[in-house]
């Protein structure tokens, strides 16, 4: 009888490395929610005890609407967002945004934008036929805040008994949604059937402009631990959805590191910068096995921070925020910046010697 060939011990090894590192790191991404957020996929832990916050109250000549509950569903960027509307003599007062989980990063632009004093001074009626153009540089977070505006002023409209058309206004998705969903799959699966040096500049300029500048989109810690907290939200869901399989399930099928090499657009950012200079830092053999050991070491103190609670706040001086430049901190842009000089004479160093998101990646696929 034919027998099959048996698979080698090293090939069965490797598998079951991968397949440990596959869990541990997605109980790593579980954890950190239940000790930042004290919730996993939008359900709170160890809070029953807590008085719920009320959705409407009354006020002298109106109400205010606070969208806590009613939008605790809507996701940002790093979380929910809510906030009050003040209706007084049947037209809005004003909208104020409530503590949220947002990082400034992104939250600063709706601060400065006109989204919260947009819809000042008209009735009910008039604010659910009004649109409200989001914010370039912050999509999620003032796509968040709009929803929950649009879920305030509805709730407002059915209990003050003021006749609302049932039929909502369609949601339209932006064209640019489409176009990043695009290049998504064009670096997911072009790569497969082209290979082609050509190719694989288009894909990186395309990935560094549209990806990142324009769409910002890509996979970050903060990014992580808010879906593990809250879910991902149906505008969210196919993008991040796709980039997360190229992160998590393509190297099970041989294709390691297929997001960093072909989806990242702070990768793709420092490997076009290094093809604009020929001469390159040569490093030794020695220095290239310690700065690797210095990325391992980098990665299980920042796990141990997020794990203990110490410090969450590290996610948000990871270099793939400063793509939002006019909001992004002082201290993000200098290391993102920082790290794109240095690009010119080394490959890709924030990717190969820092970056605990790929690291996070490298885990997963069993490398450790």
């Amino acid at each position: 009888m034919n027998q099959k060939p048996a698979i080698p011990a090293k090939l069965q090894n490797n598998k079951i490395k991968q397949y440990v590192g596959f869990v541990v790191c997605i109980m790593i991404m579980l954890v950190v929610p239940i000790w930042k957020d004290h919730k996993i996929f939008g359900i709170d832990l160890g809070h029953e005890d807590e008085k719920k916050v009320e959705t409407i109250r009354q006020v002298e000549n109106g109400i205010i609407i606070n969208t806590s509950e009613i939008g605790k569903d809507i996701i940002g960027y790093g979380g929910v967002t809510p906030v009050e509307i003040t209706i007084s003599d049947g037209k809005i007062k004003n909208i104020t945004a409530l503590p949220n989980q947002e990082t400034p990063e992104f939250y600063g632009a709706i601060r400065n934008s006109d989204i919260l004093e947009s819809l000042d001074g008209k009735t009910l009626a008039e604010a659910m036929e009004t649109p409200i153009d989001g914010v370039a540089g912050a999509t999620y977070s003032s796509k968040a805040i709009i929803g929950n505006i649009k879920a305030g002023i509805e709730y407002a409209a059915k209990n003050e008994n003021i006749f609302v058309s049932s039929k909502k206004e369609s949601e339209k998705l932006p064209l640019k949604f489409y176009i990043t969903i695009v290049i998504i799959l064009a670096g997911g699966i072009i790569p497969f059937f082209i290979k082609d040096k050509r190719y694989r500049t288009l894909q990186l300029i395309l990935n560094v402009l549209l990806l990142g500048f324009w769409g910002g989109t890509f996979i970050s810690y903060s990014l992580m631990t808010s879906y593990a907290a809250n879910g991902i939200s149906q505008v969210t869901l196919i993008p991040t959805g796709l980039m997360l399989i190229a992160a998590f399930i393509y190297p099970f099928f041989g294709k390691k590191d297929y997001y960093c090499l072909w989806m990242c657009p702070y990768g793709s950012f420092q490997e076009l910068l290094g093809k604009c200079v020929k001469v390159k830092i040569k490093m030794k053999p020695e220095v290239i096995k310690w700065l690797n050991y210095f990325r391992q070491a980098l990665w299980f103190v920042l796990m141990w921070l997020l794990w203990t609670g110490l410090w969450f706040d590290w996610m948000g001086y990871e270099p793939f925020a400063a793509f939002f430049f006019k909001d992004a901190g002082v201290v993000t842009l200098c290391i993102a910046g920082g790290f794109l000089i240095l690009s010119l004479f080394v490959q890709r160093p924030y990717c190969r010697f820092v970056c605990p998101t790929g690291s996070l990646f490298k885990y997963a696929e069993g490398n450790y």
